[in-house]
This record gives structure tokens, sequence and C-alpha cells, in this order.
């Protein structure tokens, strides 16, 4: 959310056009455990252009949980814009 009232949206940097938001879960059994990754991501509908935007890496072990957060600068690789809410 942008400024109270306002929405952030993302418009592809080649096409001008909002970005549609998607959100990938990719789980691992491994020996010592389990390795859980998502990745949310925004994805141009029109030339395809993909720009992740966060990554999360949740590991669960015998030791207990980590959680590895990866932000991507979505701000560097697209165009963002506030718009009124619509709710």
């Amino acid at each position: 959310m942008g400024a109270a009232g306002t929405e952030i949206e993302v418009l592809c940097p080649k096409c001008k056009v909002p970005m549609n938001f998607y959100s990938r879960t990719e789980r691992t059994s491994k020996s010592d455990g389990v390795e859980v990754k998502v990745t949310r991501y925004y994805k141009c509908p029109v030339c395809g252009r993909t720009i992740i935007d966060e990554e999360l890496l949740i590991r669960h072990s015998q030791d207990g949980v980590s959680i590895t957060v990866k932000h991507n600068g979505l701000r560097k690789g697209a165009i963002i814009r506030e718009v009124p809410a619509t709710g």
C-alpha cells in the first residue's frame, strides 16, 4: 500500500502496462529436513518480462527453523505509481 487511500501499481518498464503479481512456492525434501522457497514476482501480460520482488527461503531441520529474506529492489527494475484504492 502507498499513502492512505492509494495502492501501488507496478508498470512494465518496456510496455508501460500494469504487471500482474504472482507467488510461486517450491518445496524440497532434504536429508536434514525440508526447504520451502517462496518467490514473489511481477510479470508483464504483454511481453512476459518478469521482475522478482522478494524471495523467502524457509528451512525446517532438527535444529529448528530458519528464514532468509531477499528483497530484489523492485523499485530499481520497474515503474511504480500510486493509484486510488478500489476497496
